[in-house]
């Protein structure tokens, strides 16, 4: 499996590299789109952190990576762009692809149909933002030109495991360590606009009920609800399914981390390299869980739980808030 990490500029772009990064991807805000960025986001980041920060760097680090031999990916991931912003895009990518960009992570059908006429030879991956949760809507995205799948975070490895096995021909990528969230990103409507980064998610609500009483599926939903407030979300983990993402045939390890560190992404790489090579060397899945366990603690400083594991059905503990805040 391919391990992909996002990269923000050309100082970390080497580090990123050497630590065993396969795929870099990364965000670029045009000037030009200052005047449109509250209409629509380009690329799902709010924040300069995780822009790279200007054309000239962004084509140093895809020359870098070039000749590592390794591959770039554009994030132009926002659900949908207004009519307004097509001129512009088609420009902004123009430009982009003589760079040297190999791919674009998308989500709008509609750009994803008007770019693949235009630049023919680009890999166009599905972003989660497209929530492609199941094999015919992964065939829709096939049919407009998508050759590759980031997979919504909520799945299951049972459920990604079944549509690589009827979509075959398509290359899936799932999500590993930091920035789970516990709604369905494709459908989530809050904006995440905070300049302290506190993210909707993360603050405490309260769902109210309207009928006289609420049945136990959802008192137990609005029960794990309120206890994200107390997670830290930026603590997903998923090492321990590594195995099994192996065996679902998942092609890439998608890192998240744009806008973080330079030192907590190459500890995500290096994280996922070592245990990459575990699950080639090792059969014993109790061991392999037990030490994935304990690279969490030492990774993060906090014992693994429910609501922060990527892949729960793996999960060998109690739920969160059966045990407290850690």
């Amino acid at each position: 499996m391919r391990i992909i990490s996002p990269v923000d500029n050309l100082k970390e772009t080497r580090s990123l590299l050497q630590a065993g990064a396969d795929e870099l991807y990364g965000g670029y805000l045009p000037v030009e789109w200052d005047d449109y960025s509250l209409a629509a986001s380009l690329n799902q980041r709010t924040f300069s952190s995780a822009q790279i920060a200007s054309e000239e760097e962004l084509s140093e680090i895809i020359a870098l990576v070039k000749a590592h031999e390794c591959r770039f990916a554009l994030t132009l991931n926002a659900p949908f762009y207004t009519d307004e912003q097509l001129p512009l895009l088609v420009e902004y990518v123009d430009r982009m692809v003589s760079l040297g960009i190999d791919s674009l992570i998308l989500a709008d059908p509609g750009l994803l149909r008007l770019l693949k006429k235009r630049h023919t030879h680009l890999e166009y991956h599905a972003s989660t933002l497209a929530h492609l949760t199941n094999a015919g809507a992964v065939r829709f995205m096939t049919e407009q030109g998508v050759q590759r799948v980031v997979l919504p975070r909520h799945l299951t490895v049972a459920d990604m495991a079944s549509i690589i096995r009827q979509v075959p021909d398509v290359q899936c990528d799932a999500f590993l360590l930091v920035g789970k969230c516990p709604n369905s990103e494709g459908l989530c409507t809050f904006h995440h606009s905070s300049p302290e980064k506190i993210w909707p998610c993360e603050i405490p609500y309260e769902i109210a009920v309207l009928a006289d009483r609420a049945s136990p599926r959802l008192q137990q939903a609005m029960h794990r609800q309120s206890s994200w407030s107390a997670s830290n979300r930026r603590h997903g983990c998923g090492l321990c399914a590594i195995p099994h993402l192996r065996d679902a045939g998942v092609h890439g390890l998608k890192l998240v981390g744009r806008g973080a560190p330079t030192a907590q992404k190459i500890r995500n790489i290096t994280l996922t390299r070592d245990f990459l090579a575990l699950t080639e060397s090792s059969t014993d899945f109790e061991e392999y869980q037990r030490l994935a366990m304990t690279a969490h603690r030492e990774r993060f400083g906090a014992v693994c739980q429910q609501n922060v594991c990527y892949y729960p059905e793996f999960f060998d503990g109690p739920e969160f808030f059966d045990r407290g805040a850690v």
